[in-house]
């Protein structure tokens, strides 16, 4: 290492862009808001997309994992990906039941037949191997769609995103630098509109580390990016 390969913080939060997990209950419009990022492209993991059926987003559907695998390869591998700017992935939650699901089958990368603990355990390397690649990618957003999971704990009921196992709720929650609740929101001084959650409260997850972003945004992504780039 010398001096010269010193540069100011600001240069890396630029080129990795806005990070962001997005989730909430069904109906709530997570996908729909794809059509407001900013040059995006969806991996479309579930069926369900009749919200985006005059949209033109352009879409690759994968219903298990050996399909899942060919949009990331092409995402990592291909010039092509430099003609967008978002990576949307709707869900995150499906993707990795598919691959809890090939774990079982003897379909994944191993292709050995696991069961119990060892499958969840497949599952959550082959999720985080993409999660975190998506991550650490430079000069592109990503916007991952989640589930919404009610669970009570200590006697406090919370909203929280879904993953199944014991790994990825804990660690996918924590990479991301925005974890937002898309919902019916009651905003303060405009009642119950559609909104972002962008601050936690104590029965909802939620946080950015933007320090830009009030506690709810409107649901446009190029708004939010613009702002959480500013």
């Amino acid at each position: 290492m010398q001096l010269s390969d010193l540069r100011p913080a600001s240069d890396f939060a630029r080129n990795f862009g806005v990070k962001s997990l997005v989730y909430g209950p069904p109906g709530s419009g997570k996908t729909p808001v794809m059509n407001t990022a900013p040059r995006p492209v969806l991996l479309a993991c579930e069926p369900g997309l009749l919200s985006m059926r005059n949209s033109k987003v352009p879409t690759f559907e994968a219903w298990d994992a050996k399909r899942m695998d060919e949009f990331f390869a092409w995402v990592f591998g291909s010039n092509e990906v430099k003609n967008f700017d978002t990576i949307g992935v709707d869900s995150t939650s499906q993707m990795a039941e598919l691959y809890l699901q090939a774990a079982l089958e003897g379909k994944s990368k191993s292709g050995q037949k696991v069961h119990g603990l060892a499958a969840y355990g497949e599952m959550a390397r082959n999720t985080l191997e993409h999660l975190n690649a998506l991550y650490f990618m430079q000069q592109k957003h990503t916007y991952l769609i989640a589930k919404q999971e009610i669970k009570t704990e200590n006697n406090i009921t919370m909203k929280r995103p879904y993953f199944p196992g014991q790994q990825l709720p804990v660690e996918v929650p924590h990479k991301y630098d925005c974890i937002l609740q898309l919902d019916i929101q009651n905003v303060p001084g405009m009642g119950q509109l559609q909104a972002f959650r962008c601050r936690g409260s104590i029965d909802v997850v939620a946080r950015n580390r933007t320090g830009t972003l009030n506690e709810f945004e409107p649901p446009d992504f190029s708004l939010l990016v613009q702002k959480a780039m500013s």
